[in-house]
């Protein structure tokens, strides 16, 4: 029996939409083993073996390499919370993409890992750190991994309620103008900077999206609210995870958010990835 786990992952950090991501230490924890029949423990329908994230990206897994892919008697420890912005389905998809590699002599480098994940999940920004750790910037022809400051404090508000990927894409719009997109540009590569740096100043520049976040808050009842609270208590930034209803708070100092129906969680980075 094979044991590992898989980071949640904050993936559009507010300004990098669809490219940027980062590893945060909230973990699945998985067992694996070959079987002679499927079995799952711990999945929210563990009966429902054939519509399973993590068995499906197991079997992409073993179709990549031409291999057979042996039934599985699979334990999960779900810590990161579904349909919260948070990479619930990234730890599926790397989960299970891991397995096969691990019960398989790690027949498959990380990269091969990404290139898999990428076409399950659609994009990388959020199996990108998942797989890798830290501060990844990707997309469909690269990957670059960046150190986080570690003078940087991030904490996750997460919301009682959830917002499905699907309805969060629907509010977008299909047509962005120039001048937003130039700025969006400048914004990101300062935003990775203050990241790196530890640039204060600077940090402010990831809230300043106009392709998502935007539309995006108003699927989030308590955006505003707990966004004013954050920034009361000394936050430096605070931003949707993923497409919500999570959101992420950037600090120079630890702080402590209390919000009814909300669980905060501080956070570092995890700068390992799936191990």
């Amino acid at each position: 029996m094979i044991k590992y786990k898989v980071p949640a992952t904050s993936a559009n950090l507010g300004i990098g939409f669809d490219c940027l991501g980062i590893a945060l230490s909230l973990y699945d924890e998985f067992k694996v083993e070959e079987s002679d029949k499927w079995e799952l423990h711990g999945f929210i329908n563990d009966e429902d073996v054939e519509n399973n994230l993590f068995i499906h990206s197991y079997k992409e897994a073993a179709e990549y390499k031409q291999m057979e892919a042996k039934p599985l008697r699979v334990f999960v420890k779900d810590n990161v919370p579904c349909s919260r912005g948070l990479g619930s389905s990234s730890c599926l998809i790397v989960g299970g993409i891991y397995a096969f590699s691990a019960l398989n002599n790690n027949c498959l480098s990380k990269e091969e890992m990404l290139e898999i994940a990428t076409k399950i999940e659609g994009h990388p920004d959020n199996v990108a750190p998942a797989i890798f750790g830290g501060l990844c910037v990707a997309n469909k022809d690269g990957l670059l991994k960046l150190k986080v400051s570690n003078k940087w404090n991030f904490g996750v508000c997460i919301f009682n309620y959830e917002v499905k990927t699907s309805e969060a894409r629907k509010v977008l719009k299909d047509e962005i103008k120039r001048s937003d997109a130039v700025a969006n540009i400048s914004n990101a590569i300062m935003a990775v900077d203050a990241l790196v740096n530890f640039n204060v100043e600077n940090i402010k520049a990831i809230t300043k999206d106009t392709i998502h976040e935007p539309y995006r808050k108003k699927l989030i009842k308590d955006f505003e609210t707990c966004e004013k609270l954050a920034y009361g208590l000394g936050s430096k930034a605070f931003i949707i995870s993923g497409s919500g209803s999570t959101c992420l708070s950037i600090s120079d100092k630890p702080i402590d958010i209390k919000y009814p129906n909300m669980i905060y969680k501080q956070l570092k980075v995890d700068a390992r990835g799936v191990r």
